[in-house]
């Protein structure tokens, strides 16, 4: 009788958490929403499956917590603020954002996207506080994401800390400087044309291959090099050894007998 209750009772947990699996995946409509990747994600037959691994490495069998994520946040703008779903809707978004910080490299590719988008969540929900440190962190990782610096200014607008606002904007501008809503974004604000210029990128070092050229010795004086085009001397060009005197026997004496 007992393994029959908690046979029962293992089915009905089964039944339970099927609506909840279906309701997790995102629907081909929402799929076509999303980036290309989650489609593949899903379909682990497919040559595109093994095109993104390839191109992502490992962590991108944990991918799909990231789609997920997304496509709650985007459930959740189109609830209205009163929707008593919503706010739960946002929570099942971070719950998937961190299962991606916490199981994936910290260099993975899409990390700074993710604590983006994190970020957003979290001011979606008015945590304004941990949003701002999200956002932060995702600009640091990568300056080029104008949707981080948006929504920074827009957290400083709502804190009426507009100097901060236009800050975050001109910045953003800086490293994304054809962003036409970070433009329109530094008008409003009272940006003043023309825009900020944007940042140099850092020069290259160029690095001399030293290891042909022998180092000196301390103290020590460089030979001079011989031009390419001097000849060794010729034995007719030396001077004549002076004729030897005296006898084969005494060179030495003129006159001595042999």
């Amino acid at each position: 009788m007992k393994m029959l209750t908690k046979l029962m009772l293992g089915l009905a947990g089964l039944v339970m958490t099927l609506p909840a699996a279906a309701e997790w995946k995102p629907s081909p409509a929402e799929m076509a929403t999303l980036p290309s990747y989650c489609a593949a994600r899903f379909d682990e037959k497919s040559a595109a499956f093994k095109t993104w691994r390839d191109s992502m490495g490992s962590d991108f069998m944990h991918v799909h917590h990231y789609c997920a994520g997304l496509n709650f946040v985007n459930r959740a703008r189109g609830m209205g603020s009163s929707n008593k779903d919503r706010r739960g809707t946002l929570e099942a978004a971070l719950r998937n954002f961190d299962y991606m910080l916490a199981h994936t490299h910290p260099d993975f590719s899409l990390r700074p996207e993710i604590l983006m988008n994190r970020g957003i969540a979290l001011s979606m929900m008015n945590r304004t506080g941990e949003a701002v440190g999200d956002l932060m962190k995702a600009i640091e990782a990568d300056p080029k994401q104008p949707r981080a610096y948006m929504t920074l200014a827009d957290l400083y607008s709502k804190q009426k800390n507009r100097a901060k606002a236009l800050e975050t904007v001109t910045e953003g501008l800086r490293h994304n400087p054809d962003t036409k809503s970070l433009q329109r974004r530094y008008t409003e604000l009272g940006g003043k044309l023309p825009y900020p210029p944007p940042v140099e990128p850092a020069p290259v070092a160029v690095q001399v291959n030293t290891d042909a050229i022998p180092a000196a010795e301390p103290g020590s004086t460089p030979s001079p090099v011989e031009p390419a085009d001097s000849a060794p001397t010729s034995p007719a060009e030396t001077a004549a050894a002076p004729p030897k005197i005296g006898s084969p026997t005494n060179p030495y004496c003129r006159f001595c007998p042999d």
